[in-house]
């Protein structure tokens, strides 16, 4: 948490800093602008930074005071309107510096009769490239990328799979963040069908079925039920599903959030695995199903997954899947576990931005996580990474469509 508040304040001081900066450069040449350009100039410089400065501050408060399930759609546009004001400000910024410490001509042909270009016009002409880029990404991410429902498709072969469950078609989703959605339930609904269009035989849900709290589930009951799934339809709990992102008046308004959030899990039709584990038959073949608690590198997170626990009762199993919310327990403890064949994970969104195409993948998740999305090996034991369903934070997403996973296992022979 402390680390959280010293990067917020940095933020905002880096913020305030760039726009001292850029009202600086603007007094220099504004004597002769008409009044209405100073005007917006000094609301742009002066009287916005405030704004951000105040609301920042207060979203960032707020929440651990009260309930404020009804403002995160105020607090994801909020930060969208946020970074879009400033990506032109600090590009600008950058401009304006690199003109002080540049000097001279980068390029003539004036000998060709072409304009003579300078550090200062290549740089002016290059700011506006680098800020319209962005700019434009970040429109088309609210508009249409947090809404591109995108299937994932893979096929991974085991030599231990039981040949009854040949072919068995599994639909992975995660972190759906439903109070981010506010009231609108249109495009989960295109969600909803789009899963069942894929015929799954199991649909599993691997966590942060809420930002906070329970009451975000409040609506949806009667659309996730709509599922379908033959073998069941099972749930974990992620980092976000504990109600630690807020504080409370006392540890029973807690329990009680978060009880209700279980009961939540069930309400949308289902089953809730927590520390704990089935056996799914099929043509009299059974293989093992866990569901462990959170559990995460990073200690600011739920530490209460147990592993031990989870697998008691198909340690005789041919094969058997792990629902773990958070990839890093897949390094540091399910890979030394030695047992799981598959894990399924979520929760990092892809950062909600990267590239990828092709072999090429980007994002700043993987400058916080190891495995950040898609699917990993280790040997015969395989990570599956989901980018989520939902958004968190910045109600965009680009490069990094919301997610759905289909995974058909095969049988190979040894």
């Amino acid at each position: 948490m402390k680390i959280a508040f010293s990067l917020l304040i940095l933020t905002i001081l880096i913020a305030l800093l760039t726009d001292r900066f850029l009202n600086e450069e603007w007094s220099k040449k504004s004597q002769d602008r008409p009044i209405i350009e100073r005007r917006l100039a000094l609301f742009y410089f002066r009287f916005l930074p405030w704004i951000f400065t105040v609301g920042t501050l207060f979203l960032y408060f707020y929440p651990k005071i009260y309930n404020y399930n009804n403002l995160y759609p105020v607090f994801n546009w909020f930060f969208l309107i946020s970074i879009l004001l400033y990506i032109p400000k600090f590009t600008s910024a950058t401009y304006l510096l690199s003109i002080r410490v540049g000097q001279g001509p980068i390029y003539d042909r004036s000998e060709y009769h072409y304009p003579k270009l300078t550090w200062d016009n290549f740089m002016s002409k290059m700011g506006i490239v680098v800020a319209t880029a962005p700019f434009v990404s970040l429109v088309f991410g609210v508009f249409k990328g947090r809404y591109n429902f995108r299937t994932e498709r893979i096929e991974i072969p085991f030599t231990n799979l039981p040949n009854e469950f040949d072919g068995l078609k599994i639909v992975q989703i995660s972190d759906l963040h439903l109070g981010s959605f506010g009231k609108n339930r249109e495009p989960l609904q295109k969600a909803i069908k789009m899963i069942n269009a894929e015929k799954p035989d199991i649909i599993l849900f691997t966590g942060d079925i809420v930002n906070n709290f329970a009451e975000e589930i409040d609506g949806w009951e009667e659309h996730f039920q709509k599922l379908k799934a033959p073998l069941g339809k099972f749930s974990i709990l992620g980092n976000h599903d504990y109600g630690n992102y807020s504080n409370w008046a006392s540890e029973k308004e807690k329990q009680e959030n978060f009880q209700k959030i279980i009961e939540g899990n069930r309400r949308l039709g289902f089953h809730l695995l927590r520390n704990e584990n089935i056996t799914i038959e099929k043509y009299g073949a059974t293989i093992g199903l866990a569901g462990v608690e959170n559990w995460s590198l990073a200690t600011k997170h739920p530490r209460k997954g147990n592993l031990r626990k989870t697998t008691k009762g198909i340690e005789n199993q041919p094969f058997s899947i792990l629902m773990s919310h958070d990839p890093s327990h897949w390094d540091e403890k399910v890979i030394k576990h030695n047992f799981y064949d598959l894990t399924l994970s979520g929760h990092t969104h892809g950062m909600q931005f990267g590239i990828e195409k092709g072999n090429f993948r980007w994002s700043p998740a993987q400058y916080v996580v190891k495995r950040w999305a898609g699917l990993y090996q280790e040997g015969n034991k395989y990570l599956y990474v989901n980018r989520g369903l939902g958004y968190l934070g910045m109600p965009a997403r680009v490069g990094m469509p919301p997610e759905i996973t289909v995974i058909n296992l095969v049988s190979k022979a040894a």
